[in-house]
């Protein structure tokens, strides 16, 4: 897999991690996922972050000025991502990520499906979420 792919990956599934951890934390719930009353479509955690439920994802501001914006797959996973959701991530933190274009995110990905190292789930509740190959 692209080196700059997998960091982008990685670090994108970290603040995923931890903006499910501030929703659990903070709106009492092992679930967010399943989100409904009592628990609002849009709020504040502790607050002072934002977030905003929408159709099957959540954006966070895991900072004042830090968001991220993911989706649930099955079951609530939270490591799936897609090229919407990665270039997003990507064009938020230029300073991180200088030189990374929206093609270069499209070849990647495309690249890795071919190769293997990620897969799409068959399930209708995944969308259009990849995850790593269980293969590699």
């Amino acid at each position: 897999m692209n080196q700059n792919l997998s960091k982008i990956i990685s670090d994108f599934q970290g603040k995923v991690k931890i903006a499910n951890e501030l929703l659990k934390t903070h709106l009492n719930t092992d679930e967010p996922h399943n989100w409904g009353p009592p628990i609002k479509q849009v709020g504040m955690l502790d607050g002072k972050l934002k977030y905003f439920f929408h159709g099957i994802g959540c954006a966070v501001n895991i900072t004042e000025t830090e968001v991220v914006d993911f989706d649930y797959g099955s079951n609530g996973r939270i490591d799936g991502f897609d090229y919407w959701r990665l270039w997003s991530f990507v064009d938020d933190r230029k300073n991180t990520y200088p030189s990374i274009t929206s093609e270069d995110i499209k070849r990647w990905l495309a690249e890795a499906l071919e190769a293997g190292e990620i897969e799409r789930p068959a399930t209708e509740k995944d969308g259009s979420l990849f995850y790593f190959s269980t293969n590699t």
